[in-house]
């Protein structure tokens, strides 16, 4: 056999183990055709008081909506069609629209005004913040040890980041932040850190940076978990800062493995320091506003393509 047949055998025995693997995508209903349940506000809480229908109504929504310490619930009832098979809820503070004009432009824009939630005065160091995000639990659960790839695809634009009370506020307690995480989670019922987790995040804008730092520490926004977010830049050289739209092309999964090793070097999860105890278990993605903000972003193409 000489040179070139070899190479060319080589090269088809690693064109087959690619095929023989198998490649699925993790998110379910990822383009937001079915909807959200509506869960109330209380923070960490999830009690469904409606559901809010996406353009494919007949199907139930596998995706819920948290508004955590919002004083204006959405109201299912508000539900409007506009033109161009978009549906559009919204009230004072915040609005929900699905689609867009453009066919195939949006899949999802989420839409909050904290300015008017808070109301005359704003919010002060130690207090909830409000929440507009969108979550879901994995039905399979992708475990680290059996991937080869976790390939995130985003595409996401900001609309508008205004803050009508800039000169009142500090950057250490006041922002406005849309970020995408993810839950590393031990999914072993025979471990004894069973349910145990870190939450790994891909920061998608801050008003405070062009391109958020990193962030390697604990949760002190109520769960007490580990929470593992490389710098924006890590992402994407874009930055939404710039009103333009973003891409998001990364396989996270060395990435999670990092998040892990790191959460058990400064003591989290340590029921098990077995990887192949941990899945990627859930996600959710939105805005958090700490600060008195009028922002707008649009979402789209968003997908997590396993390699098994």
């Amino acid at each position: 056999m000489n040179l070139i047949q070899s190479i060319a055998t080589l090269l088809l025995v690693f064109s087959l183990a690619r095929a023989s693997g198998r490649e699925r995508e993790l998110i379910n209903d990822a383009h937001f055709q079915r909807g959200f349940i509506l869960w109330k506000t209380e923070p960490g809480q999830h009690v469904c008081y409606g559901t809010l229908a996406g353009p494919n109504a007949k199907d139930e929504p596998v995706w819920g909506l948290s508004q955590w310490d919002s004083r204006f619930p959405l109201n299912p009832a508000n539900q409007k069609a506009l033109p161009g098979d978009v549906l559009l809820c919204e009230n004072p503070a915040k609005s929900i629209v699905f689609g867009s004009v453009e066919k195939g432009s949006v899949d999802l824009t989420l839409a909050a005004n904290s300015d008017i939630e808070y109301g005359p005065q704003i919010r002060k160091a130690g207090t909830p913040w409000v929440h507009l995000i969108v979550e879901q639990e994995f039905k399979s659960p992708a475990f680290l040890e059996k991937l080869s790839a976790a390939t995130l695809h985003l595409e996401a634009r900001l609309v508008r980041s205004r803050n009508p009370r800039e000169t009142e506020q500090s950057p250490g307690i006041h922002a406005a932040q849309f970020q995408l995480f993810f839950t590393v989670q031990n999914r072993n019922r025979q471990s004894p850190g069973f349910g145990d987790l870190l939450w790994f995040g891909i920061p998608i804008y801050d008003n405070r940076d062009r391109f958020a730092p990193e962030f390697k520490s604990q949760d002190f926004g109520g769960t007490g978990k580990f929470i593992f977010t490389p710098g924006a830049r890590t992402f994407s050289p874009e930055s939404t800062h710039d009103g333009q739209w973003v891409h998001i092309e990364k396989d996270l999964l060395p990435l999670m493995h990092q998040a892990l090793q790191t959460a058990w070097t400064k003591g989290f999860l340590q029921g098990s320091k077995i990887p192949a105890d941990y899945a990627i278990g859930g996600m959710n993605m939105g805005w958090e506003l700490p600060g008195s903000f009028d922002v707008s972003m649009e979402i789209r193409a968003l997908s997590l393509s396993l390699s098994e």
